[in-house]
């Protein structure tokens, strides 16, 4: 069965109907409403770009974005001293991500001189590009230069308002979401011959080997395949299966023997944090969530935007179900974010096109509707930019606390354990403990605490750094038992925000 529907990548919108006042020659609707609709998207751009200010200054200062950070770089290290990621079935420290990441930001790391701001750099690129792919596929849905830009300055407004500690941070996610998206616009682009579908398969490959949980596109572009040409979905899904054994063989060859049993470690799952982990982020975003749901709902039997219905509810899904996950935050509704994007460039088109006269083609009116669907980023941006200036002034003195931290560690003789790895790596200590998968690993009985408890008894660590007091027992990185050791045996000695050192009883 032929996808000749690909041949007209517009989106059907209804006509304006005889009775409707007269359009205005194209000339002064472009003079007019045309130049201020523009004016508005330069203006909702410079909302966007203030949002992403912070983050990006941000990316330069030697300090702790996020607890991911440093085991990245430990990960980054050891990928380019050709150590093995995945050498034992469980182990004080894991790797539960694939290789390719490690890897780019090491290579690239030979060019910028650092683990940590090639990492970031490379994140922020990403985040971007990943923007810039929103509005193509937008432009894929509409044929609009106008709705494909609204799209890219909400996704940017959107998220950097919204998680803007996940922008520019050293993690491997952000860098694999731009081959998803990449592989979407194809998909959109044309039909789906053979050797476009290897194509779009092998972009999703390379994204599963930066981040192998992101499945709301490749279920997407599969449920649509099945709604359109069972041949097509079954060549999609034999591509997909010949790459995903090559992707294993690879990992295992490259990383290590048990990277299959790395990678399916299980983590604790509350169906309360789920819950309450969306309630938390789409508060602020009801007016688009609705929207995008209502569009989904409406769009679904339409064949050139059933594709991205698919892809906004399946991810809402998705990404809801992966919130419940221990270590899981906000970023688990970046799909969510990049498809309601992509489906707010379409509900202007359709708004644009549609049969209201105040609204319609050279109408001074056209720029209200922009303006309406991005007051949500609006009032994200209020918030954040009145908090920027701040927050850029100190940064130099949240570095300079930092590195005094640091330097506490450095004159510590012997080996430390950091909850906030990044700390140990500038210190120059090596990689022994990762707090939170190895306690996720005692928790679920599949190592033991007691080898641990006896080094910091026999009080080997010339220092134990914690995010809070381990008298708090707020700590979910370490196991109680290791937090009782440390209590008995070593004194705190360095107390700052999100940072405490505790170093051996005299």
């Amino acid at each position: 069965m032929g996808r000749s529907r690909r041949h007209s990548p517009v989106v059907p919108t209804a006509d304006r109907p005889p009775e409707a006042a007269e359009v205005p020659p194209a000339k002064e609707a472009f003079s007019k409403a045309g130049a201020l609709a523009w004016v508005t998207l330069a203006i909702l751009l410079a909302f966007s770009l203030a949002t992403l200010a912070y983050p990006a200054a941000r990316a330069f200062y030697r300090l702790e974005v996020n607890y991911n950070e440093g085991w990245n770089v430990y990960n980054t290290q050891a990928a380019m001293q050709h150590r093995l990621l995945y050498p034992a079935k469980y182990g004080w420290t894991m790797v539960n991500y694939p290789f390719l990441s490690f890897y780019l930001v090491g290579y690239a790391a030979h060019l910028i001189g650092d683990y940590l701001l090639a990492g970031r750099l490379i994140s922020l690129l990403a985040f971007l590009v990943s923007c810039v792919l929103v509005g193509l596929i937008t432009k894929k849905l509409t044929g609009g230069w106008a709705p494909a830009v609204f799209a890219s300055v909400f996704c940017l407004g959107l998220i950097c308002g919204r998680t803007p500690e996940y922008v520019a941070m050293d993690d491997p996610q952000m860098l694999a979401h731009p081959f998803f998206l990449f592989g979407l616009w194809l998909y959109l682009g044309a039909p789906p011959s053979t050797l476009r579908i290897g194509g779009i398969t092998s972009l999703f490959a390379l994204g599963g080997n930066i981040k192998h949980n992101l499945l709301p596109v490749p279920l997407s572009v599969l449920g649509d395949l099945f709604l359109t040409s069972s041949r097509k979905a079954v060549q999609f899904m034999a591509f997909g299966a010949v790459l995903l054994a090559l992707s294993i063989g690879l990992n295992l060859l490259i990383g290590g023997p048990f990277f299959i049993s790395n990678l399916l470690t299980s983590r604790t799952f509350l169906l309360v944090k789920s819950r309450n982990l969306f309630l938390l982020f789409y508060s602020p975003l009801g007016l688009p969530l609705a929207v995008s749901a209502f569009w989904s709902i409406w769009q679904f039997r339409n064949p050139q935007a059933r594709v991205i219905s698919f892809y906004f509810l399946s991810s809402l899904l998705i990404d809801v179900a992966f919130g419940g996950g221990a270590g899981v935050n906000n970023n688990t509704f970046f799909d969510n974010c990049f498809a309601m994007s992509i489906i707010m460039g379409a509900c202007l088109d359709l708004l644009w096109k549609a049969p209201i006269p105040i609204l319609g083609t050279g109408r001074p009116w056209r720029f209200l509707v922009p303006v309406l669907l991005y007051s949500t980023v609006a009032m994200m941006f209020v918030m954040e930019t009145i908090k920027t200036p701040d927050a850029l002034s100190g940064l130099r003195e949240l570095e300079r606390q930092y590195e005094a931290e640091v330097s506490f560690l450095v004159a510590r003789p012997g080996p430390a354990i950091c909850e906030s790895m990044l700390r140990c790596y500038d210190a120059g200590k090596p990689y022994i403990l990762d707090p939170f998968n190895s306690t996720s690993l005692v928790r679920s009985g599949k190592l033991n605490s007691d080898e641990i408890v006896k080094e910091i008894d026999e009080k080997k660590y010339g220092a134990i750094e914690t995010r809070n007091p381990v008298t708090m027992r707020l700590n979910g990185s370490f196991p109680e038992d290791v937090l009782d050791a440390i209590a008995r045996n070593y004194v705190e000695a360095v107390k700052a925000p999100d940072c405490h050192i505790y170093v051996p009883r005299p």
